[in-house]
């Protein structure tokens, strides 16, 4: 009997979600949109059908019929509109005949139809006199009232109304909510504080950007982005309907599991004097293999890095439980944003995406050039309210962004991140001064500067380097970290990462721009603060 597949895909989910202007509605967006996912298919399904995948904002669900399917996802799509003022697409459900894997490529290629041919779009209501929400300034307002006891009233929409109902139902954090699931998988007792939670001694909400950016002298917070590489290739080889919904439901327990397992590093090793039992991470958008997440400046490349080792873990111990070990081994991409806690998420997350796009095209390069499949870092630090910087050019650069996880790279692809952590902490007695001249020396490196003309540069670090040598200890350390990330005392590491053209880059320049950020998870952080001045 011929059974019928409908895909199903929220369209623009982070512009849904970055409509309202503070991260807790980004929270009771997410929340939204999980419980939306869990429940509502469920909720209309008609006999004999079957929900394959629901998580993300992506459906796949199977039925008997093909007018089934259509009266299906129709609805479902408008059910999704009055919920979130959010847009779904829903595209002509695709015949099963025996060919799962054949089905979901037709589905797929009927999704994409139908997000490229939108029909249907309603306008909104026009009236004499109205008013815009005040938080995202899109939608219409349908009341006017305080968002917190604490604040003014003001005009909201019905959007943002339904995240911020949704936000404040979790301060119990319920074991099957956004937030819930994250915590649980971190610790198992409930009696911790989270980012944004009410104090109970106040009764007041804490802005969660406050709580994380209290682990920093200077106010700084980062905010960790990550993709999945290859997730479309490993869905499209799911034969069965079981084995795609195993892995729908398993790939957000992959990302709560790498995220959990860096924070519960900073809790152990690092905890706030005054808040031992505190999460410091705060996940604002977690489904699928999508990650956003608030997490303290401090550990920033380090818990990046850490992420990345334990997503590869659990993804191969998932495609093993459902019997996919063929497909290339899992990796993922991941970006970091280090800024000051004023600086606007949104802006934060702009940066993130470009950097991110830059690691997911070294990754794909390096595996079709290799065959050998690797994650990758890359991070900004966001000074004086900065947005995204170019990436330099030319055939010297003052970087070899992005990292790499791991530590066996193929040749001239670059370095591990980790290099970067561990040069850190051997440099850590090196006096600032030095540390500061470097970095001003690297800083003046032209532009467009080509390695044949470095014979005036490479002078000035010879006399630098000379200063330095007055100290014996101090003079090991920058020898070790100039050849640790780069290829000499006073040479560059030679980048060819095709098809790009080869270029002499070097990573010091990376450590010292973000160099009170790149603690390590497993040491304490008295060991840095004695530090020569």
């Amino acid at each position: 009997m011929t059974q019928y597949l409908l895909a199903a895909e929220a369209d623009k989910i982070q512009d849904l979600l970055f409509r309202s202007a503070r991260l807790r509605e980004i929270v009771g967006g997410s929340q939204l949109l999980t419980r939306f996912c869990n429940e509502v298919p469920r909720l209309l399904l008609p006999p004999q059908a079957q929900v394959v995948a629901s998580d993300g904002g992506s459906f796949r669900l199977l039925f008997e019929t093909q007018e089934q399917a259509q009266t299906f996802g129709a609805s479902l799509a408008e059910i999704y509109r009055r919920a979130t003022g959010g847009s779904l697409s829903v595209a002509e459900p695709a015949p099963v005949n025996g060919d799962f894997g054949a089905a979901t490529e037709q589905a797929e290629e009927n999704l994409r139809r139908a997000k490229r041919w939108r029909e249907g779009w309603q306008e909104q209501p026009h009236l004499p006199y109205m008013a815009f929400c005040a938080s995202c300034g899109i939608g219409l307002a349908v009341a006017h009232r305080a968002y917190h006891e604490s604040e003014e009233p003001q005009y909201l929409c019905e959007s943002c109304l339904n995240k911020s109902a949704e936000r404040a139902e979790q301060q119990a954090i319920a074991s099957e909510s956004f937030l819930g699931r994250f915590y649980r998988t971190v610790v198992e007792s409930s009696k911790y504080d989270w980012p944004g939670k009410q104090r109970l001694r106040s009764r007041t909400e804490i802005d969660p950007l406050e709580d994380v950016a209290d682990y920093d002298p200077r106010r700084y917070v980062a905010y960790l982005l990550a993709d999945g590489n290859n997730i479309g290739k490993v869905f499209g080889a799911c034969q069965t309907p079981e084995q795609m919904h195993n892995l729908s439901t398993g790939l957000s327990d992959v990302i709560r599991k790498a995220l959990a397992a860096p924070t519960r590093m900073i809790m152990k090793r690092n905890p706030l004097d005054d808040r031992l039992n505190f999460i410091p991470v705060l996940p604002l958008i977690l489904g699928g293999d999508d990650l956003f997440a608030l997490i303290p400046a401090p550990w920033a490349l380090d818990f990046a890095r850490q992420f990345c080792e334990v997503y590869e873990q659990e993804m191969q111990t998932l495609l093993a439980q459902i019997g996919l070990e063929k497909v290339p081994a899992p990796t993922v991409s991941a970006a970091v944003i280090i800024c000051k806690s004023k600086h606007p998420y949104r802006l934060a997350h702009e940066t993130g995406e470009a950097r991110l796009k830059e690691a997911k095209r070294v990754c794909k390069r390096l595996e079709l050039d290799s065959k050998q499949p690797r994650s990758a870092v890359n991070f900004e630090v966001v000074l004086s309210g900065r947005l995204v910087s170019e990436s330099p050019g030319g055939s010297v650069r003052p970087t070899l962004r992005p990292y790499w996880v791991g530590q066996s790279v193929p040749e001239e692809w670059g370095l591990p991140v980790q290099r970067l952590v561990e040069q850190r902490h051997e440099l850590r007695h090196v006096p600032n001064k030095r540390l500061a001249e470097l970095c001003d020396l690297y800083d003046d490196l032209p532009p467009s500067l080509k390695s044949d003309d470095l014979g005036p540069w490479q002078d000035r670090l010879n006399r630098l380097l000379a200063r330095i040598g007055r100290n014996d200890m101090h003079k090991k350390a920058v020898d070790a970290a100039l050849t640790g990330l780069g290829g000499n005392i006073s040479g560059w590491y030679r980048v060819s990462r095709y098809p790009e053209e080869s270029w002499d880059g070097h990573g010091l320049p990376d450590l010292l721009k973000v160099w009170d950020f790149t603690l390590a998870l497993d040491k304490k952080r008295q060991e840095y603060e004695e530090e020569a001045q």
